[in-house]
């Protein structure tokens, strides 16, 4: 069984990165159910999951407050398994640690660092890329997240890479998943205590389930050009640069309508009211009834905004490559930033 495990990897390494991402997960089931041994010593709740039974999660909130948190931590800072805590805090050059230079500096009790960085291959076209899924299934496990495991994400810079955390967990079935709303800054301006002590947990056994629909490719937006069945949400704002100044790269894709990531949040960093967020998706002109995908420009901040819908509601998925890699694929026409109805763009006969 492990020869041919081993022939499948190698031959997965030629195929498209969604399918694998499904292989790979396969793959990761076979090495759960052949490592017996450890199976047999578990609980049933760890050896005995399957798909349907790990699907069936409790449901919990897109948001957590920080008085919650507090109270869910007491006063140990031993980690269980019933929740872990992850650090995200992100900056974009690969080369600063944040780990040595943030997280170890101070961090929330039985928080972990969760390194958005790793297992990742940027490229040109898509630098924020997802993480494979072999290393990522490893990685997780490492940081002891079992199926019922409550993760809390935040950061310490921004919510963005909370938010993208938030995404990236529920794309690989874990749902039960928050964010904690405003983040280490309201954490500490709430008086909480922080500490230098880094928690140590015991190995999971998380198994990923890929949720395809959380996720749009290139191909998917080009022939949503085609059909307009998902309306298109820019979480960048209508007049920032990224979006208005074309010599400089900037643009839009076709029909794409603005909900400003950075207006999603009150000065102190947690999230508007649910009457706040459906104010600024009805300003913008879109149907929270009807299908939506989010975008940006990297693909972080469009998190931030799916998890906007998820609050009012509505799942819906990222274009993961957003304007970056559009830009670099699309014909010319395709990158007009001008354009704004996707009715505009079939009137005028410029479907790929």
């Amino acid at each position: 069984m492990c020869f041919c495990i081993c022939l499948l990897c190698v031959y997965m390494h030629t195929l498209p990165f969604l399918l694998r991402t499904r292989v790979s997960f396969v793959l990761s089931t076979l090495l759960f159910i052949f490592n017996n041994v450890y199976a047999q010593t578990c609980s049933k709740t760890a050896q005995g999951l399957t798909t349907t039974e790990m699907t069936v999660i409790s449901k919990v909130s897109t948001l957590a407050t920080t008085q919650w948190l507090r109270k869910q931590i007491g006063s140990s800072n031993t980690a269980t398994r019933a929740l872990r805590i992850l650090d995200t805090s992100f900056v974009r050059d690969k080369q600063v640690d944040t780990y040595t230079m943030d997280y170890l500096e101070g961090h929330i009790p039985q928080a972990l660092f969760f390194d958005l960085h790793k297992c990742v291959e940027s490229t040109p076209s898509i630098p924020r890329n997802l993480p494979d899924p072999a290393c990522f299934t490893s990685y997780v496990r490492k940081l002891g997240i079992w199926p019922d495991t409550h993760v809390v994400a935040y950061d310490r810079f921004g919510p963005a890479s909370a938010y993208r955390t938030w995404w990236l967990f529920r794309l690989y079935g874990h749902t039960n998943i928050s964010v904690l709303d405003g983040g280490y800054r309201k954490w500490v301006a709430d008086g909480y205590d922080t500490t230098k002590e880094e928690p140590e947990v015991e190995p999971s056994m998380f198994i990923p389930q890929l949720d395809r629909f959380l996720v749009r490719t290139f191909d998917d937006m080009a022939e949503n050009l085609r059909t307009c069945r998902e309306q298109v949400v820019d979480a960048r704002g209508a007049t920032d640069r990224a979006v208005v100044d074309t010599e400089s790269g900037g643009g839009k894709i076709p029909g794409s309508r603005h909900v400003s990531f950075e207006e999603l949040f009150n000065e102190d960093g947690t999230m508007k009211t649910e009457e706040q967020l459906k104010s600024m998706f009805d300003d913008a002109g879109l149907n929270l009834q009807r299908p939506l995908v989010a975008t940006c420009n990297t693909g972080m901040t469009a998190c931030g905004v799916a998890a906007a819908a998820h609050i009012l509601g509505r799942d819906i998925p990222v274009y993961y490559g957003s304007w970056t890699e559009w830009r670099q694929r699309a014909r010319e026409e395709h990158t007009y930033s001008g354009c704004t109805e996707q009715q505009d763009v079939l009137k005028n006969g410029l479907g790929l």
